[in-house]
Protein backbone atom coordinates (compact mmCIF):
# COMPACT_ATOMS: atom_id res chain seq x y z
CA UNK A 1 0.00 0.00 0.00
CA UNK A 2 1.86 3.35 -1.05
CA UNK A 3 0.91 6.50 0.30
CA UNK A 4 2.45 10.11 -0.67
CA UNK A 5 3.12 13.05 1.29
CA UNK A 6 3.02 15.82 -1.10
CA UNK A 7 0.39 16.38 -3.49
CA UNK A 8 1.94 18.60 -6.41
CA UNK A 9 2.45 17.23 -9.69
CA UNK A 10 5.46 15.08 -8.90
CA UNK A 11 3.18 12.91 -6.25
CA UNK A 12 -0.15 13.33 -7.97
CA UNK A 13 1.61 12.32 -11.49
CA UNK A 14 3.65 9.25 -9.62
CA UNK A 15 -0.13 7.99 -8.12
CA UNK A 16 -2.03 8.31 -11.00
CA UNK A 17 0.47 5.90 -12.63
CA UNK A 18 0.84 3.39 -10.10
CA UNK A 19 -2.80 2.95 -9.73
CA UNK A 20 -3.16 2.42 -13.51
CA UNK A 21 -0.36 -0.71 -13.15
CA UNK A 22 -2.40 -2.19 -10.45
CA UNK A 23 -0.40 -0.29 -7.30
CA UNK A 24 -2.86 0.73 -4.47
CA UNK A 25 -3.19 4.10 -3.14
CA UNK A 26 -4.16 4.64 0.38
CA UNK A 27 -3.80 8.31 0.30
CA UNK A 28 -2.19 11.49 0.03
CA UNK A 29 -1.42 14.39 3.29
CA UNK A 30 -0.14 17.33 2.20
CA UNK A 31 -0.11 21.30 4.10
CA UNK A 32 -2.82 22.32 1.67
CA UNK A 33 -5.93 20.41 1.66
CA UNK A 34 -7.36 21.12 -1.27
CA UNK A 35 -4.21 19.87 -2.97
CA UNK A 36 -4.44 16.53 -0.58
CA UNK A 37 -8.32 15.83 -1.77
CA UNK A 38 -7.20 16.58 -5.27
CA UNK A 39 -4.59 13.78 -6.02
CA UNK A 40 -7.13 11.71 -3.89
CA UNK A 41 -9.89 12.13 -6.32
CA UNK A 42 -7.48 11.38 -8.85
CA UNK A 43 -6.40 8.04 -7.89
CA UNK A 44 -9.69 7.39 -5.39
CA UNK A 45 -7.79 7.15 -2.57
CA UNK A 46 -8.35 8.65 0.77
CA UNK A 47 -7.08 12.85 1.49
CA UNK A 48 -5.59 12.97 5.07
CA UNK A 49 -5.51 16.02 7.82
CA UNK A 50 -2.78 13.89 10.04
CA UNK A 51 0.56 12.72 8.37
CA UNK A 52 0.64 9.81 11.74
CA UNK A 53 -2.83 8.20 10.27
CA UNK A 54 -1.27 8.04 6.49
CA UNK A 55 1.96 6.34 7.48
CA UNK A 56 -0.27 4.10 10.31
CA UNK A 57 -1.96 2.65 7.34
CA UNK A 58 0.67 2.47 4.48
CA UNK A 59 3.73 0.73 4.19
CA UNK A 60 5.37 2.52 1.17
CA UNK A 61 5.72 5.87 1.81
CA UNK A 62 6.97 9.13 -1.03
CA UNK A 63 7.69 11.91 0.15
CA UNK A 64 7.55 13.93 -2.96
CA UNK A 65 7.40 17.75 -1.36
CA UNK A 66 10.11 20.33 -2.58
CA UNK A 67 13.44 19.70 -1.48
CA UNK A 68 14.18 22.09 0.66
CA UNK A 69 10.81 20.63 2.82
CA UNK A 70 12.23 16.70 2.67
CA UNK A 71 14.62 16.45 5.84
CA UNK A 72 12.05 19.14 8.05
CA UNK A 73 9.45 16.01 6.99
CA UNK A 74 11.75 13.22 7.98
CA UNK A 75 12.01 15.18 11.46
CA UNK A 76 8.43 15.49 11.63
CA UNK A 77 7.84 11.79 11.01
CA UNK A 78 10.81 10.85 12.95
CA UNK A 79 8.81 12.28 15.91
CA UNK A 80 5.26 10.40 15.67
CA UNK A 81 4.42 7.27 16.73
CA UNK A 82 4.24 5.07 13.80
CA UNK A 83 3.54 1.15 14.25
CA UNK A 84 5.73 -1.04 12.49
CA UNK A 85 8.43 -0.90 9.73
CA UNK A 86 8.18 1.54 6.74
CA UNK A 87 10.01 2.50 3.68
CA UNK A 88 10.58 5.83 3.17
CA UNK A 89 11.13 7.11 -0.21
CA UNK A 90 11.99 10.79 -1.51
CA UNK A 91 11.86 11.74 -5.50
CA UNK A 92 14.85 14.69 -5.08
CA UNK A 93 17.04 14.04 -8.09
CA UNK A 94 20.00 15.67 -6.30
CA UNK A 95 19.59 14.54 -2.13
CA UNK A 96 20.78 11.33 -1.13
CA UNK A 97 19.07 8.98 0.99
CA UNK A 98 21.13 10.13 3.51
CA UNK A 99 18.65 13.20 3.99
CA UNK A 100 16.29 10.67 5.88
CA UNK A 101 18.83 9.31 7.97
CA UNK A 102 16.57 10.18 11.38
CA UNK A 103 14.13 7.70 9.49
CA UNK A 104 16.82 5.06 9.34
CA UNK A 105 17.89 5.34 13.31
CA UNK A 106 13.83 4.31 13.69
CA UNK A 107 14.53 1.37 11.76
CA UNK A 108 12.65 2.25 8.55
CA UNK A 109 14.47 1.54 5.36
CA UNK A 110 14.72 4.46 3.07
CA UNK A 111 15.68 5.52 -0.45
CA UNK A 112 15.82 8.09 -3.20
CA UNK A 113 13.94 7.56 -6.18
CA UNK A 114 14.02 10.50 -9.19
CA UNK A 115 12.05 9.59 -12.38
CA UNK A 116 14.07 11.24 -15.36
CA UNK A 117 11.15 13.42 -16.14
CA UNK A 118 10.31 17.26 -16.50
CA UNK A 119 6.83 17.13 -14.44
CA UNK A 120 4.95 20.47 -15.86
CA UNK A 121 2.00 18.91 -16.84
CA UNK A 122 0.04 16.01 -14.93
CA UNK A 123 -1.63 14.44 -17.87
CA UNK A 124 1.78 14.44 -20.00
CA UNK A 125 3.76 13.18 -17.29
CA UNK A 126 1.58 10.17 -16.45
CA UNK A 127 1.31 8.88 -20.30
CA UNK A 128 5.62 10.07 -20.32
CA UNK A 129 5.92 7.69 -17.50
CA UNK A 130 5.20 4.62 -18.95
CA UNK A 131 8.88 5.17 -20.97
CA UNK A 132 10.47 6.84 -17.93
CA UNK A 133 13.98 5.60 -16.67
CA UNK A 134 14.07 5.64 -12.27
CA UNK A 135 17.33 6.36 -11.05
CA UNK A 136 17.43 4.88 -7.79
CA UNK A 137 20.12 5.48 -4.44
CA UNK A 138 19.91 3.62 -1.03
CA UNK A 139 21.27 0.50 1.01
CA UNK A 140 21.22 -2.47 -1.13
CA UNK A 141 18.73 -4.14 1.17
CA UNK A 142 16.02 -1.22 0.70
CA UNK A 143 16.49 -1.22 -3.15
CA UNK A 144 15.53 -4.70 -3.47
CA UNK A 145 12.01 -3.33 -2.60
CA UNK A 146 11.77 -0.80 -4.26
CA UNK A 147 13.46 -2.23 -7.64
CA UNK A 148 10.15 -4.81 -7.29
CA UNK A 149 7.96 -1.49 -8.03
CA UNK A 150 9.56 -0.90 -11.19
CA UNK A 151 9.23 -4.67 -12.41
CA UNK A 152 5.40 -4.60 -11.65
CA UNK A 153 5.31 -1.59 -13.80
CA UNK A 154 7.49 -2.08 -16.58
CA UNK A 155 9.80 0.50 -16.32
CA UNK A 156 13.65 0.26 -16.28
CA UNK A 157 15.05 1.28 -12.89
CA UNK A 158 19.08 2.29 -12.64
CA UNK A 159 20.83 2.08 -9.48
CA UNK A 160 23.33 5.23 -8.97
CA UNK A 161 25.91 6.04 -6.32
CA UNK A 162 25.34 8.61 -3.18
CA UNK A 163 28.50 10.67 -4.34
CA UNK A 164 27.25 10.86 -8.18
CA UNK A 165 23.96 12.57 -7.64
CA UNK A 166 25.23 16.36 -7.56
CA UNK A 167 26.65 15.32 -11.30
CA UNK A 168 23.68 13.01 -12.11
CA UNK A 169 21.24 16.13 -11.66
CA UNK A 170 23.63 18.76 -13.44
CA UNK A 171 23.43 16.56 -16.11
CA UNK A 172 19.52 16.53 -15.40
CA UNK A 173 19.09 19.92 -15.47
CA UNK A 174 21.37 21.08 -18.40
CA UNK A 175 19.30 18.78 -20.47
CA UNK A 176 15.62 19.74 -19.78
CA UNK A 177 15.64 23.21 -17.91
CA UNK A 178 18.56 24.86 -20.78
CA UNK A 179 16.99 23.06 -23.30
CA UNK A 180 13.74 25.29 -22.51
CA UNK A 181 16.75 28.49 -22.59
CA UNK A 182 17.84 27.45 -25.89
CA UNK A 183 14.85 27.72 -27.71
CA UNK A 184 14.24 30.71 -25.72
CA UNK A 185 17.27 31.62 -27.03
CA UNK A 186 16.73 30.69 -31.03
CA UNK A 187 12.87 32.03 -30.64
CA UNK A 188 14.87 35.74 -30.30
CA UNK A 189 17.06 35.11 -33.31
CA UNK A 190 13.93 33.90 -35.27
CA UNK A 191 12.24 36.95 -34.40
CA UNK A 192 14.61 39.14 -35.37
CA UNK A 193 14.52 37.26 -38.98
CA UNK A 194 10.45 38.75 -39.20
CA UNK A 195 9.27 35.05 -38.51
CA UNK A 196 5.90 35.72 -36.03
CA UNK A 197 5.65 34.46 -32.29
CA UNK A 198 2.18 32.48 -33.66
CA UNK A 199 4.15 30.51 -35.90
CA UNK A 200 7.07 29.76 -34.26
CA UNK A 201 6.00 27.21 -31.80
CA UNK A 202 4.70 24.40 -34.80
CA UNK A 203 7.66 25.13 -36.66
CA UNK A 204 10.33 24.78 -33.82
CA UNK A 205 8.72 21.81 -32.34
CA UNK A 206 9.38 19.94 -35.82
CA UNK A 207 12.70 20.92 -35.91
CA UNK A 208 13.34 19.49 -32.10
CA UNK A 209 11.49 16.24 -32.86
CA UNK A 210 13.91 15.68 -35.55
CA UNK A 211 16.47 16.41 -33.47
CA UNK A 212 15.24 14.15 -30.82
CA UNK A 213 14.15 11.77 -33.53
CA UNK A 214 18.02 11.55 -34.58
CA UNK A 215 18.84 11.04 -31.01
CA UNK A 216 17.00 7.95 -30.40
CA UNK A 217 19.55 5.30 -32.55
CA UNK A 218 22.20 7.80 -33.06
CA UNK A 219 25.01 9.10 -30.86
CA UNK A 220 25.15 12.42 -30.78
CA UNK A 221 28.70 12.61 -32.73
CA UNK A 222 26.21 11.17 -35.52
CA UNK A 223 23.51 13.09 -35.14
CA UNK A 224 25.34 16.46 -35.07
CA UNK A 225 24.17 18.27 -38.38
CA UNK A 226 25.33 21.81 -38.91
CA UNK A 227 28.24 24.42 -39.74
CA UNK A 228 30.41 23.77 -37.26
CA UNK A 229 29.94 19.87 -38.13
CA UNK A 230 30.84 21.01 -42.10
CA UNK A 231 34.16 22.72 -40.81
CA UNK A 232 31.97 25.91 -42.17
CA UNK A 233 33.83 29.22 -41.12
CA UNK A 234 32.30 32.13 -43.14
CA UNK A 235 28.81 30.97 -41.98
CA UNK A 236 29.79 31.03 -38.21
CA UNK A 237 31.20 34.51 -38.67
CA UNK A 238 27.92 35.25 -40.18
CA UNK A 239 26.26 34.19 -37.10
CA UNK A 240 28.27 36.25 -34.75
CA UNK A 241 28.43 39.39 -36.70
CA UNK A 242 24.22 39.69 -36.32
CA UNK A 243 24.49 38.63 -33.11
CA UNK A 244 26.99 40.88 -32.01
CA UNK A 245 25.41 43.45 -33.38
CA UNK A 246 21.44 42.62 -32.77
CA UNK A 247 21.51 40.69 -29.77
CA UNK A 248 25.23 40.78 -28.37
CA UNK A 249 23.91 39.03 -24.90
CA UNK A 250 23.39 35.91 -27.08
CA UNK A 251 26.80 36.31 -28.01
CA UNK A 252 28.82 34.27 -25.53
CA UNK A 253 26.33 31.89 -25.20
CA UNK A 254 26.58 31.04 -29.05
CA UNK A 255 30.55 31.19 -28.61
CA UNK A 256 30.10 28.75 -25.59
CA UNK A 257 27.96 26.17 -27.21
CA UNK A 258 29.66 26.54 -30.17
CA UNK A 259 33.30 25.32 -28.45
CA UNK A 260 31.36 22.96 -26.78
CA UNK A 261 30.10 21.45 -30.07
CA UNK A 262 34.06 21.22 -31.42
CA UNK A 263 34.18 18.43 -30.03
CA UNK A 264 31.66 16.35 -31.04
CA UNK A 265 32.86 17.47 -34.46
CA UNK A 266 36.07 15.12 -34.80
CA UNK A 267 36.73 15.42 -38.61
CA UNK A 268 37.75 18.80 -38.66
CA UNK A 269 41.04 19.51 -39.82
CA UNK A 270 43.55 20.86 -37.54
CA UNK A 271 43.25 24.31 -39.80
CA UNK A 272 39.58 24.48 -39.45
CA UNK A 273 39.77 23.59 -35.87
CA UNK A 274 42.38 26.46 -35.11
CA UNK A 275 40.09 29.12 -37.36
CA UNK A 276 37.23 28.32 -35.65
CA UNK A 277 38.98 28.42 -32.01
CA UNK A 278 40.38 31.96 -32.85
CA UNK A 279 36.52 33.16 -33.75
CA UNK A 280 35.45 31.89 -30.16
Amino acid sequence: MHAFIGAGKVGTSLGIYFKEKGIEIRGYFSTSMLSAKNAAALTHSTPYSSPEKLINESEIIWITTPDDLIETVAIQISQLPVQGRKTFIHTSGLLTSDTLSCLTEKGHRVGSVHPLLAFSDIPKAVQALNKTCFFIEGDEEDLIEVEEIFKKTGNTSLRIEKENKPAYHAGACVLSNYLVTLVHASNQLFELAGVWKDELAHATNVLIESVVENLHDKSPEEALTGPIKRGDIETVKKHLQVLELNLPELTELYKALAKETMKIAPHLSKETKERLTNLF
